[in-house]
């Protein structure tokens, strides 16, 4: 039952009690719920004045090599060579046409450069104040292959400068001061698959090592900047599963992954202690107490269409039989060669034989999981709490390639929907394209066989306040 007061009458003692206990028990209410939306951080906008938050490492631009760029990111279900390692696991044991070896490597390098310019917003959080300098992504990597069995490793290093916002920073208990802050990320993937099915299915999984270093550049108050200070080291773990279908006589793959996330291990406070109430401060910037990359899990499809065939079985030298590499042998010091070097150029001759014009399309989904009480880099280094990562995110992503020259000219091209983890941002569409050009055959001094191409490959990824371009050189498959 309700009751109300008419005409403005002024309330008994009971009403007036009753009243001020409502109020009193919503005012504890508002303040509980906004002190659990904000845990140890104060709300949006506010200053960072505790080292209780943690850095979210979720990124949102591709940054692979000029293939992948190019594909906009889409090649869970394509999984090929090591530079497909980060992607899905399952690359380290699936072996293309031209491998023919029962022991058999790859070796992959690319670089990428996004543009460094005022006006761009690498991590989508709404803002521009930042100029992204001295960026760059470099990446190394290479896997070993046994029958079915492969292991494999990528290696990427990314680095940026950011300047600090306001006044420069003054270490403690020093006359240097901070004029910057250079980000630097090392990520390492071991992995280890086996194909089943007679190579149709791969299963692969690892470990995922992270990385992150915060390192101040300094100088004396009034001089120049030459010096670098660490002021913050924090090194996560997590582990990472990827399978991959590859049906013979079928035209598509299938493939996804799944990380877990990355938790850090290691916290060292380089340059700058904890006080009294566990905070490290720099002046008035309060660093964080450890950096997080999300759980992730991904899914795609890839489809091959044209005259080349999408997923052709894998064939072991030493198996062919030797009636049918007899002519194909030749003598050496007067004897004849070894099998396996006749069967050798007899299937390099069968796959010089398969079209080569062909049609790649791929498609994939990355689902990236909250990471809790964290803001972005940049939120750090302007010490103006903007959250990261509250809520789940989705990247959907689509690439197709066409060989319109066969053996001379690839052409790539793509687009992907980059999801912001900031209550600020929006989602953003990006549009990628790319090429890879044969320039030459050359056995490198006698380390490949005679007829070996090689080619030149670039991507560009562009955006709204986002640019970025990739090279890369390798051999023409």
């Amino acid at each position: 039952m309700t009751r109300s007061v008419r005409g403005g009458g002024p309330l008994d003692g009971a009403d007036l009690t009753k009243a001020c206990a409502t109020v009193a028990a919503g005012l504890v209410l508002l303040c509980s719920a906004e002190a659990k939306a904000g845990g140890p951080l104060g709300p949006p906008g506010s200053r960072v004045q505790t080292s209780r938050y943690t850095v979210d490492l979720f990124q949102g631009p591709i940054l692979a090599s000029s293939r992948i760029t190019a594909l906009a990111g889409a090649y869970t279900a394509i999984a090929e060579g090591t530079e497909g390692i980060p992607f899905n696991p399952a690359a380290a044991s699936f072996r293309p046409p031209y491998s023919t070896t029962r022991d058999d490597y790859d070796l992959t390098a690319g670089l990428t450069l996004p543009a460094s310019v005022k006006g761009s917003d690498f991590d989508n959080d709404g803002k521009v104040g930042f100029t992204y300098d001295k960026f760059f992504w470099l990446t190394f990597g290479g896997l070993l292959q046994h029958d079915r069995l492969g292991f494999g490793m990528t290696v990427s290093f990314q680095q940026y400068e950011l300047g600090v916002p306001g006044t420069p920073v003054r270490l403690p208990s020093s006359d240097e001061v901070i004029a910057s802050v250079t980000a630097r990320l090392i990520r390492l993937d071991p992995v280890v698959s086996y194909g089943f099915l007679r190579d149709q299915l791969h299963l692969g999984a690892g470990v995922r090592f992270t990385g992150f270093y915060g390192i101040g550049n300094t100088g004396l108050v009034g001089g120049t900047v030459d010096n670098e200070r660490l002021l913050l080291n924090s090194n996560t773990a997590g582990v990472q599963a990827g399978a991959l279908w590859a049906p013979h006589g079928l035209p598509l793959r299938v493939g996804g992954a799944a990380r877990s996330p990355q938790i850090s291990t290691q916290s060292d406070e380089g340059r700058i202690t904890a006080n009294a109430a566990g905070d490290r401060v720099v002046g008035n910037v309060y660093l964080p107490q450890r950096v997080e990359l999300p759980w992730e899990v991904e899914a795609g499809v890839a489809v091959q269409l044209w005259k080349r065939p999408f997923n052709i079985p894998w064939q072991d030298e030493a198996k062919v039989p030797k009636e049918d590499t007899e002519r194909w042998r030749r003598d050496k010091n007067g004897q004849p060669e070894p099998h396996h070097q006749a069967a050798r150029r007899l299937l390099a001759a069968r796959y010089a034989e398969i079209p080569r014009e062909r049609v790649l399309l791929s498609f994939s989904a990355l689902v990236s999981g909250p990471v809790k009480d964290a803001i972005g880099v940049e939120s750090m280094l302007s010490q103006t709490v903007d959250r990261s990562g509250e809520r789940t995110v989705v990247t959907v992503r689509g690439g197709a390639e066409a060989e319109v020259i066969p053996n001379w000219l690839v052409l790539r091209a793509g687009s992907y929907l980059e999801p912001t983890r900031f209550r600020g941002g929006e989602t953003r569409l990006h549009g990628t394209g790319g090429f890879a050009l044969r320039v030459l055959r050359w056995s490198m001094f006698g380390l490949f066989d005679e007829n070996t191409l090689f080619r030149v490959s670039f991507a560009v990824d562009g955006a709204r306040d986002y640019f970025g371009w990739s090279v890369g050189a390798g051999l023409f498959r």
